[in-house]
């Protein structure tokens, strides 16, 4: 994925700078308790750990923020086909995102993404040593900008303020369409979203791949998130609104990269 790529690609220009500069070497010397206190920093991956309902979490967080001008095409996520149906699909069916346009001022034609991060799941009910991993999930702390969106199949929890339609909203298994009580419109007919508001960035996108239904801890300021179920699996909720409940898609954007 982008992020990934990304946050590697951050990683390795680190690691090539630190070839290039000429060795030196100093005695090392042991620090007193008052001159650790004032010793402060923070690299550029964060690791975590953090337990909830008998499952244990390890977060490594990319600690950038990342300016994203970029398509992707064709997300398929958790393929599976039904033999009794003699047909198939998938949890997730994205046939296109669109982060940023083509046009418009020059903060539409990008989105911010804040923290990207990885979380492992593991699950320790077989005792100490015999941890088993039983998923993960990838996702940010925060996004920013207008994101085009395609969509066909989704599995998961998703919220949209789709001005006059209502309050959209989904939690479901390979939903195909998004609802406001009994006004119910097609996934496909959403045509983007601007993520974020004048309160702050969208902070609870993340998309899961589970062997068995998760219970993810809350983001920071949060309540916690509805239970991801196994499969892939993915939560977008705050703050994001409509910018299309018709269908139509944002211009195609240029697949650019930008780091800060």
């Amino acid at each position: 994925m982008v992020m990934l790529r990304s946050a590697l690609l951050l990683l390795s220009l680190v690691a090539a700078s630190e070839l290039c500069v000429a060795p030196a070497w100093s005695e090392p010397r042991e620090l007193t308790d008052q001159e650790l206190t004032e010793v402060s920093g923070q690299g550029l991956v964060n690791v975590s750990n953090s337990s909830l309902n008998g499952l244990d979490f390890s977060t490594i967080t990319f600690n950038s923020n990342i300016t994203l001008n970029a398509n992707m095409r064709n997300v398929v996520l958790g393929q599976y086909t039904n033999v009794a149906n003699n047909g198939g699909g998938a949890d997730i069916n994205i046939p296109l995102i669109q982060f940023g346009t083509s046009a418009g001022t020059s903060a539409q034609q990008t989105v911010q993404i804040s923290n990207p991060y990885i979380q492992f799941v593991y699950n320790n009910a077989g005792g100490a040593g015999n941890s088993q991993v039983i998923g993960m999930r990838i996702g940010f702390e925060g996004i920013s900008g207008n994101i085009g969106l395609l969509m066909n199949t989704v599995s998961g929890s998703l919220q949209i303020d789709g001005g006059a339609a209502g309050i959209l909203a989904s939690n479901a298994y390979r939903a195909n369409n998004i609802c406001a009580g009994t006004n119910c419109i097609p996934l496909s007919q959403v045509g983007g979203v601007l993520a974020g508001n004048a309160s702050g960035p969208s902070r609870d996108f993340w998309i899961s791949m589970l062997s068995q239904s998760v219970q993810f801890p809350a983001q920071p300021g949060m309540s916690q998130p509805n239970l991801a179920m196994a499969g892939a699996w993915l939560n977008w909720t705050d703050r994001l609104i409509a910018l299309s409940t018709a269908g139509t898609v944002q211009p195609n954007v240029l697949a650019q990269l930008f780091h800060h």
